[in-house]
């Protein structure tokens, strides 16, 4: 509780000496429900007492002892004290009203829960552990391979983690054991989990399924949603974000009803705004009224190009954080209410406030929380130097926790009253020792930075923004002004840097190191090298950057270390057989196995396969002559296919290579293959 005291100055009439009329408050921040009347205590010196409530109504020359809003929303409310000499005393009250929770609280996919001590609960995905950490340390449970989300079972008395290595784990806080293990079937890749009083609820993002888990293990698949990442539930309904989009829009999947449409923005393109499409929604959230559906989400600005609309991409218009406010109801985001934040990388999360008047949003780029008015999305503050690779948050009363994944930390902030800076209260370690290598570490973090400027000008763009976790956006971008042509973005995934030969479909790249080249441009970043450095290599296929920077070769070491293929769900259906009709339907003839890439260093292989048009652009600013053959490992995955995405399916992308005579049915055969591999 916060005491408050605003003073004038007078004159003690019986001494002569100064007097300090006062008037006090107890709490400068007070939450009720809407329709309530809420109790205004303060304490004054002798004279006349006036409110203003925030919302148009006031109360003069009485004491006022309560006062009740009929809206949700934040109020400023002013107390005014006149005393007889016509001196006069102010002060400012925050009140947040309002409206009905839901009996039961909304739950959501997070990398971070609280349990009922007020201890954090964190998954490490690299570590492969669950942690509990608050002020005193850390107790660290190692849980699976590759934990992606964490869900309190019970009330906190358990805790379920989606394991990317295909189970569910659930864990006992008390013995820091895992008791109970559910398999899933192999590359389902378990992600977002969430809970309701009877169901776990996760989503597959290798099978693109949501299941539904009791307690006594029993599974069920409960719908069927494209590419789902984060799930929510409220009221009895269940969202799932679609991860990646299509071109044209994003989506939330809502089992049992039609998919939320997140439409694409538009523009016009300015320094502050840009168009796109809503992009890499990792996790939602549902406001504690279960009103208001929350969708972190980064701008994809595809529509714009050479080619598709005659303007260039820019740093500052390739893409865009922003929030989609939707209401629960909605067929229909409407994309004029969705919310931008200038100068900053991807929203990942959205935490409300336990009134649910507040947002706090994540940053992972810039290692910034913003928090904003729920009713008018204006910024009310920031936290910045939060942590590097924020990917969750929690706020419980007045703390907010924040999940640093990359610095491998929880800390938690006092909140205090708009406008006021949070307060480190503690931090500590999720992890006893540092899983990665120091050079790959670093690396990473470079991967998913935008806030240095070195890297990215202004904030905007990070490798992540259309690598996310080095894995590929689904988006096939404009690339003319770079001397290329349209481009899909590729996985990273499986590469190990330049283990597959060239980078890039126009095999413009030579090392990882090159990507100096997209900072410096694209980026509008000053570079990891010296400008003298940068002078005798910008040639990408030139003399090699490698050595002449450390933190350019631990960005490469980073992408080098990206070696394992994701297991495809489909694995079963690369048979012998199908294997053999590869083979002599001429496929290995450039998809050799064991790499199902004919790309290397030593010899530069170019092919037109039959998918080059006038849009395909050119390579160096020169001539395109043919494209790099791309792996086919891990093709399963990273759809829509082809240098220009023009296939969105295997069957469409072999069936393009005219420089093949194949029936549908041998089509649809090799179409199986490819997507076991």
């Amino acid at each position: 509780m916060t005491l408050l005291l605003l003073a004038c100055t007078g004159a003690d009439p019986a001494s002569g000496d100064t007097v300090e009329p006062f008037l006090m408050v107890e709490d400068d921040t007070l939450q009720v429900e809407v329709g309530v009347a809420l109790s205004l205590p303060y304490t004054a010196s002798e004279g006349e007492v006036t409110w203003s409530f925030g919302d148009g109504e006031s109360a003069e020359g009485v004491i006022v002892e309560s006062h009740a809003w009929a809206e949700a929303g934040n109020y400023v409310v002013v107390v005014l004290l006149t005393d007889d000499e016509g001196r006069r005393a102010s002060r400012t009250l925050f009140v947040e009203v309002y409206n009905p929770h839901l009996a039961v609280a909304p739950s959501r996919s997070s990398t971070l829960v609280v349990d009922g001590a007020g201890a954090a609960w964190a998954v490490t995905a690299d570590a492969g552990v669950l942690s509990r950490v608050n002020a005193r340390g850390a107790a660290i449970v190692e849980v699976c391979e590759r934990p992606r989300n964490v869900a309190p079972v019970g009330g906190g008395i358990t805790f379920a983690v989606a394991c990317d290595d295909d189970q569910v784990a659930v864990v006992d806080p008390d013995t820091s054991e895992v008791f109970l293990r559910v398999a899933l079937a192999t590359g389902s890749h378990p992600w977002g989990i969430a809970l309701d009083e009877d169901t776990i609820w996760v989503t597959l993002a290798g099978t693109g399924q949501v299941l539904s888990i009791t307690f006594d293990a029993e599974v069920t698949v409960a719908a069927d949603c494209p590419d789902p990442r984060g799930i929510a539930l409220a009221a009895g309904q269940v969202y799932v974000s679609r991860f990646r989009s299509t071109p044209e829009a994003g989506s939330v999947c809502r089992p049992g009803q039609d998919p939320l449409v997140l439409p694409m923005h538009p523009g016009p393109d300015s320094d502050t705004l840009a168009g796109g499409v809503p992009n890499l929604i990792e996790s939602l959230a549902v406001s504690p009224d279960g009103q208001t559906l929350y969708v972190p989400m980064l701008q994809s600005n595809v529509a714009r190009g050479l080619v598709r609309s005659g303007q260039p991409l820019t740093y500052e218009s390739t893409v865009r954080a922003a929030l989609g406010v939707v209401s629960v109801d909605a067929a229909e985001e409407d994309w004029t209410v969705r919310k931008q934040l200038d100068n900053q990388d991807r929203v990942i999360v959205v935490e409300p406030s336990p009134t649910g008047n507040y947002l706090a949003i994540a940053h992972p780029g810039t290692g910034t929380v913003q928090f904003l008015d729920a009713f008018t999305l204006d910024a009310v503050g920031s936290l910045q130097n939060a942590g590097q690779g924020i990917v969750g948050l929690r706020w419980v009363d007045d703390t907010l926790f924040v999940h640093a994944d990359l610095d491998r930390v929880v800390r938690a902030y006092a909140i205090g009253a708009p406008g006021t800076l949070p307060e480190l209260l503690w931090e500590t370690s999720l992890v006893e020792a540092e899983p990665l290598d120091a050079a790959v570490l670093q690396g990473k973090k470079l991967f998913a930075q935008s806030g240095d400027t070195r890297i990215s000008k202004d904030g905007y763009i990070a490798c992540a923004s259309c690598h996310p976790d080095g894995d590929h956006d689904g988006m096939t971008w404009d690339f003319t002004s770079r001397g290329e042509g349209m481009r899909n973005t590729a996985s990273l995934l499986g590469r190990g840097g330049t283990a597959m030969g060239y980078l890039h479909w126009s095999a413009n790249f030579d090392e990882v190191q090159d990507f100096e080249n997209d900072i410096r441009n694209a980026f509008g970043g000053t570079g990891l090298l010296n400008d003298a450095d940068w002078a005798a290599t910008s040639d990408t296929l030139g003399v090699s950057k490698a050595g002449l920077s450390v933190e350019l070769d631990a960005l490469a070491a980073y992408v080098t270390s990206l070696a394992d293929t994701p297991t495809s769900p489909f694995h079963v259906a690369a048979t012998p057989e199908r294997e053999a009709l590869f083979l002599a339907s001429g496929c290995a003839e450039c998809h050799p196995p064991p790499l199902y890439t004919d790309s290397n260093l030593a010899v530069l292989r170019l092919y037109d396969v039959g998918t080059l048009s006038a849009a395909s652009g050119g390579r160096l600013g020169g001539v395109l002559d043919g494209l790099d053959t791309p792996t086919l490992r891990g093709a399963f995955s990273t759809g829509p296919w082809l240098h220009d995405g023009s296939a969105s399916t295997l069957d469409e992308a072999i069936a393009a290579h005219t420089t093949l005579v194949l029936d549908a049915g041998t089509v649809s055969e090799l179409a199986a293959f490819v997507s076991g591999l």
